[in-house]
């Protein structure tokens, strides 16, 4: 992996929203919600670009102008104006990089939101307008005293559920070019590795998941992605390795025995190999 990035542990328990967005008009923080709409992460003292980023909680990010690029759980997303993203509760993501006039629309609730798959998805103008309304009558709510949990909980539901909702009918639509089997088959293997990177990391592994022979397995990460099916396993593993020695108690052999490695010392060296540097000096740099 070479490079080092760093890491931040992104949740609504330590994150003083009006604080690290800068002025905004309109932002709202409690214990259980948080809001901004207007929100310009280039001139927030928290979003930087190349950041690793810990999302402990569901939330929903519109993208009011600018552009980016993000990764979420090693997949890798061009944001435009228009578009709307809803994640799932621990995803890693990275800044990757955006636009100094990028404004943002963004929602995270702490409970009882139900979102189990990431969705990144390109509205129509009159969807987005709907989804702008939405977000501006949670806000307008979220103001009042006492605090209305319930109420607010679920105009956020509604509000995922209009995201989703939105994702279904552009997968059917006709318009919508169907994935190729390559590009398929990558996707599966990524959504695999996610899932099994903490205790599986060897090719094999993952192509009999696939049922297909390791060959070309290698074969068609490669040509899909432009890269090889062990840069995929080691950047989750890595990914994984920075959550818990930057947002955890866990000692470097603790890290080490999560991730399934033989002894402290082969993930030290094994992380060093991959960042350049070994655990406790990533633990220790800014």
């Amino acid at each position: 992996m070479g490079d080092t990035k760093e890491l931040k542990l992104f949740s609504i328990d330590i994150l003083n929203l009006p604080e690290a967005l800068g002025r905004q008009e309109h932002v709202f923080a409690n214990d259980s919600l948080g809001i901004v709409i207007g929100g310009r992460p280039f001139n927030s003292s928290f979003m930087r670009e190349g950041l690793i980023y810990h999302v402990v909680e569901s939330r929903i990010v519109m993208v009011v102008e600018g552009q980016a690029n993000v990764s979420l759980n090693l997949e890798n997303f061009q944001m435009e104006k228009g578009m709307v993203v809803l994640t799932a509760p621990d995803v890693i993501m990275e800044m990757q990089k955006f636009s100094a006039d990028m404004i943002v629309i963004g929602i995270l609730f702490k409970n009882d939101i139900q979102v189990r798959d990431n969705i990144v998805v390109k509205t129509t103008p009159e969807e987005f307008a709907q989804l702008v309304r939405m977000a501006y009558l949670i806000y307008d709510i979220a103001k009042n005293k006492p605090f209305r949990h319930e109420t607010v909980k679920q105009l956020v539901m509604a509000m995922a559920s209009n995201v989703e909702y939105i994702r279904k009918a552009m997968m059917q639509s006709e318009e919508v070019a169907v994935p190729s089997r390559q590009q398929q088959l990558f996707q599966r293997f990524k959504a695999l590795v996610n899932e099994h990177h903490e205790r599986e990391r060897s090719i094999p592994f993952y192509a009999e998941q696939l049922h297909i022979t390791p060959h070309h397995l290698s074969a068609v990460i490669s040509k899909a992605s432009g890269h090889s099916v062990m840069y995929w396993i080691n950047r989750a593993v890595i990914l994984k390795a920075k959550v818990l020695l930057r947002t955890s108690d866990l000692m470097t052999y603790e890290v080490a025995e999560r991730l399934h490695f033989a002894s402290s010392p082969a993930f030290s060296n094994y992380f060093k190999r991959e960042t350049g540097m070994t655990p406790k000096e990533f633990q220790n740099s800014k």
